[in-house]
């Protein structure tokens, strides 16, 4: 081990504050809330930090304290299945972007584009979304994101491919049902980045 039961608070500092913004936004992808997100957030730091000692290697910081951030979501969602979603991240993110762009009709139509592949993400099974959001969001490699789910590598691979085919089917649906949905304008790679920040 490399740091004893009394860690200090200086080493901890060090190697656990520059994942404070990913761990954050790892819990507010699990909780879809913004207060439940900086609840599981907080707690996941006590925990971490109580737990200091248990830390192998500082190079595995990040996945020890995604792991920590994982089981304390899985334990409070457990406690309460029937949690409220609120949308103010939504509303947020749409201000923000309206702001940033000039044609009203061009802003309109990349929320809505947004809403779509977001609303898809949010009809895949748990398991397929938590692989999809490390991957894409928060741009974990395939051996990091087996350590956090405590995982072989090789189902989160099959898990990545799954969820990328349920995506594909449930937007490929919705197109079907929408007759005034175009696909071909959704930028993929721009809403995912946006749904990172």
């Amino acid at each position: 081990m490399i740091f004893k039961n009394n860690a200090s608070r200086d080493e901890f500092k060090q190697l656990t504050y520059p994942h404070m913004k990913l761990v954050y936004n790892v819990a507010l992808k699990y909780c879809g809330n913004v207060f439940d997100a900086e609840d599981i957030a907080q707690e996941t730091y006590l925990m971490a930090y109580a737990r200091f000692h248990q830390l192998r290697e500082k190079s595995k910081c990040k996945p020890w304290l995604l792991t920590i951030l994982r089981n304390n979501f899985l334990k409070s969602y457990h406690k309460k299945k029937s949690r409220q979603r609120l949308s103010d991240s939504e509303y947020i993110d749409f201000l923000k972007e309206s702001l940033a762009e000039d044609d009203a009709e061009s802003i309109l139509s990349n929320a809505s584009y947004k809403r779509v592949v977001q609303n898809a993400i949010e009809k895949l099974p748990a398991k397929y979304k938590e692989v999809l959001t490390l991957y894409y969001m928060n741009e974990l490699l395939y051996r990091d994101i087996a350590q956090v789910l405590d995982i072989p590598i090789g189902t989160v691979m099959s898990r990545l491919t799954r969820a990328r085919n349920g995506l594909k089917t449930i937007i490929l649906k919705q197109i079907k049902n929408s007759k005034n949905f175009n696909m071909l304008n959704i930028n993929f790679n721009q809403t995912a980045q946006v749904k990172a920040k």
